[in-house]
């Protein structure tokens, strides 16, 4: 069975730790604990019908990305990049440590940007034109929501598959 590394990045109270419980228990809780260091969690799926678990490395929040431990990223076989909609700073948090993490690991890292809490989409700060413009530079964008899981199945289902294609065997025509 595949063992896949993914971490979660993201600044402060954005929905990451959230968005875990509710990919791999189905909870939501309102009560905020801010994470300390690194939690991992763990999930089994099929994906393409390979057998995969994959290691949620949930990651402290980082409003200064320049503090993100980045040995915590090393190893990584995919990144979520988490993003509140109803703060728009946590975008540049997020796009910053998306060019750090890249850095690190290589820019053909599989990896995702979740705009989470759709849910407040009325209180949204993030524009369609904005993710639009993301998504035309090659990003992919999901809008997700940790409390009602909008989206939070399908965004984890991506970044897993984009880590199987990734490393699929190159074939040739002949």
């Amino acid at each position: 069975m595949l063992s896949k590394k993914i971490c979660m990045l993201g600044a402060l109270a954005v929905g990451k730790t959230a968005l875990i419980q509710q990919y791999v228990r189905s909870i939501f809780s309102d009560s905020y604990l801010s994470s300390v260091g690194v939690k991992v969690s763990k999930k089994t799926l099929t994906v393409q019908e390979t057998p995969m678990n994959l290691l949620l490395w949930d990651l402290e929040g980082q409003d200064d990305y320049n503090a993100v431990n980045t040995s915590y990223i090393k190893g990584a076989a995919g990144l979520l990049f988490v993003v509140d909609g109803t703060r728009g700073e946590t975008l540049s948090v997020a796009l910053m440590l998306r060019n750090t993490a890249l850095d690190i690991l290589g820019h053909n890292t599989p990896h995702v940007l979740l705009i989470n809490k759709e849910d407040l989409n009325d209180s949204w700060e993030i524009t369609d034109k904005v993710l639009t413009s993301l998504k035309n530079s090659g990003i992919t964008v999901l809008k997700t929501s940790a409390k009602t899981g909008l989206n939070v199945e399908s965004a984890f289902s991506a970044l897993a598959e984009m880590m199987v294609d990734a490393d699929a065997p190159a074939t040739m025509d002949t």
